[in-house]
């Protein structure tokens, strides 16, 4: 698995998973010309009902981000990820510290390297940048 982005015409995502395949850890996902991201963790939980209000947590070093979401239904795993609004100042928080990220739901965490963030970011702010078209 590898951070990398994934554009289309009316969207950008940054990924943690394998390039060209469904199989992913997390995301980041933007509109280009309109402000905020929505992020989603595809680690699944325990005890947490679709469209719950929820957290996602995520950490890396001393940066802190308690996010608020909902639960929704992964129809691939059964189980049920997290979606949350963030901003792009968060995920750069967050990219700069290196290390590992930490992913956290009800029920489940898990920890994921930053290992070359730095490039996939850079190119996924600059898509999310772009005027709408």
């Amino acid at each position: 698995m590898t951070w990398h982005t994934q554009e289309s015409d009316d969207s950008a995502a940054l990924v943690f998973g394998v390039p060209e395949t469904d199989e992913a850890t997390i995301f980041f996902l933007c509109k280009p010309g309109t402000p905020g991201l929505t992020v989603q963790s595809l680690i699944g939980s325990k005890g947490l009902e679709k469209d719950a209000d929820t957290r996602l947590i995520l950490t890396a070093g001393g940066t802190k981000k308690s996010l608020v979401g909902k639960g929704i239904a992964n129809e691939e795993s059964g189980a049920v990820d997290v979606e949350a609004a963030a901003q792009l100042a968060d995920l750069k928080a967050l990219a700069k510290t290196g290390g590992t990220l930490t992913i956290e739901v009800k029920g489940a965490k898990r920890s994921v390297s930053l290992s070359g963030i730095a490039p996939a970011a850079a190119k996924f702010e600059t898509a999310c940048s772009k005027p709408k078209s």
